[in-house]
């Protein structure tokens, strides 16, 4: 069995580049979603009371929002109605702001869609913090099985020469 720190120092940087490849094509794929907690505004238009009694839905106003735990939804109402948003009562001309501190999807009831429903998907952040780390999850293993394996064949190829 030959020991060799030149094949564990590959081993190691083969991993860690495989695992950088995959985590941060992975990041780049999500990157919609994979930002810092911010504030978030929905404006509610002047004239979305009317839309909604009609059964149109208003087209400034998405079906479905994604936010990250830590977002704050500020919901502006324009309208000259006041609205309801899940716990948040938006009383006419003024706003009203929810915190969201756990990933989950909720289904809220609202009063500024046609349905009456608001679809939220809250999901855990990605910082630079979760992307080192899921290189370093993934790239120690790799590095480690990499050099297995590469021990492995050197030693068949070391007995097929003898």
């Amino acid at each position: 069995m030959a020991f060799s720190w030149k094949r564990i120092a590959l081993s190691f940087l083969l991993g860690l580049t495989l695992a950088v490849i995959t985590t941060e094509a992975s990041y780049f794929f999500l990157k919609k979603e994979n930002r810092e907690p911010t504030t978030i505004e929905l404006v509610v238009p002047a004239g979305t009371g009317e839309l909604v009694r009609g059964g149109k839905k208003p087209p400034e106003i998405p079906q479905d929002m994604r936010f990250v735990v830590g977002d704050t939804l500020k919901v502006i109402n324009q309208d000259a109605e006041n609205h309801q948003l899940g716990p948040l009562w938006i009383p006419a001309q003024s706003s009203a702001s929810l915190k969201l501190e756990t990933a989950e999807n909720l289904m809220y009831e609202c009063t500024f869609q046609p349905g009456n429903y608001l679809g939220i998907t809250i999901q855990e952040p990605v910082t630079w913090r979760t992307r080192v780390s899921g290189i370093f999850f993934a790239g120690f293993p790799l590095s480690m099985m990499f050099a297995v394996y590469s021990h492995l064949i050197g030693d068949k190829k070391k007995k097929e020469k003898e």
